[in-house]
């Protein structure tokens, strides 16, 4: 092949790209076609298949969703996101983040419905996470005292914190166990959640305000010192360091900790 007819071929490419995602009709010349069935009639199939298969990816990566909004309204939330956020990812299972954003922004008045796509595609997000060996307790029995305030703790890579201002995670319990969802509603007060994988299995629960501080501290690199200090807003301090040990043999059971140093 020459380069001129590499250049013609890259060219007919990227018609044809621009017609399925856009619209655009300058491929339409280059198209066989019948009077039975024309260039622009095949074209719209493969328009239609694009966004077909865009639209299973979104229904699969945020099942409960589609699930609490009904497939038709789903559907057109779904061909408003493919046209408002084209996907840019190799692999199709990335295509969704934005999600939550549109819904914040097209259903202002049901919060809940952007905080339950945040949270099917954290859980998404833990599920496909990489993978990352735990530490067993006998690390923390193995620290000598002298080394535990300067300790520091790295977590599993699928651990997520959410701020839920709705119940969207009882909307996605309820939907998941195939029950009828309690009516949604926002909360006086946000709720932080925990999310992340065991083993092969995900997991999620809430968090009390001090292990939310706590959780964040630690993941931001803090040391045990600055744990016990983080924990002194919600504890006495004689009662501090038995807190944290607490929380810390805690999150090494649930295996979210895969490192000290």
């Amino acid at each position: 092949m020459s380069a001129q007819d590499t250049r013609a071929l890259a060219d007919l490419q990227r018609d044809f790209q621009r017609h399925v995602m856009h619209g655009h009709e300058r491929i339409v010349d280059a198209v066989g076609g019948t009077p039975r069935v024309p260039a622009i009639l095949r074209l719209a199939i493969y328009s239609e298949a694009y966004r077909l298969r865009l639209t299973d990816a979104l229904a699969s990566t945020l099942p409960r969703l589609q699930q609490f909004m009904g497939r038709d309204q789903f559907a057109a939330l779904a061909l408003e996101y493919i046209d408002l956020s084209p996907s840019t990812y190799p692999s199709i299972r990335w295509f969704g983040d934005q999600m939550p954003r549109l819904l914040q922004r097209s259903f202002p008045e049901q919060p809940w419905l952007a905080e339950l796509a945040a949270w099917e595609w954290t859980i998404a997000a833990a599920f496909d996470g990489p993978d990352a060996g735990p530490v067993g307790v006998d690390i923390l029995a193995a620290v000598a005292p002298e080394q535990w305030p300067a300790l520091q703790f790295r977590f599993h890579p699928t651990v997520h914190c959410l701020q839920l201002r709705t119940n969207a995670a009882q909307l996605f319990k309820a939907l998941t166990e195939e029950n009828l969802p309690p009516p949604a509603v926002a909360l006086d007060e946000p709720q932080p959640w925990l999310i992340w994988r065991e083993g092969l299995k995900t997991q999620y629960r809430s968090l009390d305000a001090d292990e939310h501080a706590a959780l964040e501290c630690m993941r931001a690199g803090g040391t045990f010192e600055a744990l016990c200090d983080t924990l002194c807003a919600w504890h006495e301090a004689e009662a501090v360091p038995m807190q944290a040990a607490g929380m810390l043999k805690r999150w090494v059971v649930e295996q979210m900790i895969v490192g000290v140093s």
